[in-house]
C-alpha cells in the first residue's frame, strides 16, 4: 500500500486497510463483537507515524455499541506471511475502549509498508486479549 499524503483524518479507509481491519475483528470472542460494532461506525486517523504506514482509527461510536474491555496489550495478533515465510506481525489496539490503531511490526528491516492482503496471507492468531 502507498503512504498517501492526500487523506485527512475522517475519510474513509483505503479498501486493504479495511480488509485488514476486519481480519483483526473477526475473532469470536465478545470483545472482537465490539470490535466489529465500533468498526461500523470508524474511520482513518490519521497516520502513526510519518515513516510508516501504521494508522490511527476514529472511533465515533453511537451510545448503542459498549466499550471494548481490554486489559492491555494488542486486541488482536495476525500473522503476516509471503513466499519465503513470516515476515511479521499485525496488531490492533484499544484505548479507553475504543479502537485505537494498527500497528505492522516486520521482522526485517523494512517497516514503511503495511502488508497488502492481495500478496500477503494473513492468519489472525489466537491471542489471550480475544478470550474476555
Amino acid at each position: 500500500m502507498a503512504h498517501r499524503s492526500d487523506r485527512a483524518v475522517g475519510d474513509d479507509f483505503l479498501p486493504a486497510e479495511r480488509q485488514l481491519l476486519e481480519l483483526l475483528c473477526s475473532g469470536p470472542a465478545a470483545t472482537s463483537e465490539r470490535a466489529r460494532a465500533h468498526l461500523a461506525s470508524a474511520a482513518w486517523g490519521g497516520y502513526a507515524f510519518d515513516d510508516c504506514q501504521c494508522f490511527l482509527i476514529r472511533a465515533d461510536i453511537d451510545g448503542d455499541a459498549p466499550l471494548i474491555r481490554h486489559g492491555g496489550g494488542p486486541l488482536a495478533e495476525a500473522d503476516v506471511e509471503d513466499e519465503s515465510g513470516s515476515v511479521g506481525m499485525l496488531e490492533l489496539w484499544v484505548v479507553d475502549g475504543l479502537l485505537h490503531s494498527v500497528d505492522f511490526i516486520p521482522w526485517g528491516d523494512d517497516h514503511a509498508e503495511l502488508p497488502d492482503p492481495e500478496r500477503h496471507r494473513i492468519t489472525l492468531l489466537d491471542s489471550p486479549a480475544q478470550n474476555g
